[in-house]
């Protein structure tokens, strides 16, 4: 919901970001952008609600993060390097990192729209068996922790290589 919300806050940046990919003929451009970000809402909003067909909306989902995934893939094969369009204030160039990641996103929500579960936590459980609900839910705030880490490492750097940018 997040990333749809910046992106309907600021649609000629995203509409920009979706231009730099290149997929698609300029006159179809714009009403892309608006039916990306609307998509996103409803998804967001059906993922909320959790009894609004969640296996239809984290399958949808998926089918949503794959797309991104394939067409982040073909920009940087055909050697472009467009914002990612991400929103939540990202703007950054695709990379192969963007690309698995959001396959990672792609590849979680259909597995979670596979296996019934409260808060996603049935598919650590059951994807690896003889853990307990325990263990299953220690791996997720690990998992949380290391992305939020990541996360943390690549904006410092980011930081700190504009900060150098500025010395020179």
């Amino acid at each position: 919901m997040a990333a749809a919300a910046a992106k309907v806050r600021a649609p000629r940046r995203f509409a920009m970001a979706v231009a730099g990919y290149r997929l698609a003929p300029s006159a179809l451009v714009e009403p892309l952008a608006w039916s990306v970000s609307g998509v996103e809402v409803i998804l967001g909003a059906g993922l909320i609600i959790s009894g609004w067909h969640p296996t239809i909306m984290l399958r949808l989902a998926a089918a949503l993060f794959a797309s991104f995934g394939l067409a982040m893939a073909s920009a940087l094969l055909r050697g472009r390097r467009p914002s990612c369009g991400c929103g939540v204030g990202e703007d950054r160039p695709v990379s192969w990192l963007l690309v698995a990641r959001t396959g990672g996103l792609a590849i979680f929500a259909g597995l979670s729209s596979a296996i019934p579960s409260p808060l996603g936590l049935q598919v650590l459980w059951r994807a690896t068996s003889g853990l307990s609900r325990d263990a299953a839910l220690a791996m997720l705030i690990a998992l949380l922790l290391l992305g939020m880490t990541w996360r943390a490492l690549t904006v410092g750097l980011r930081v700190h290589n504009r900060l150098e940018a500025l010395r020179r």
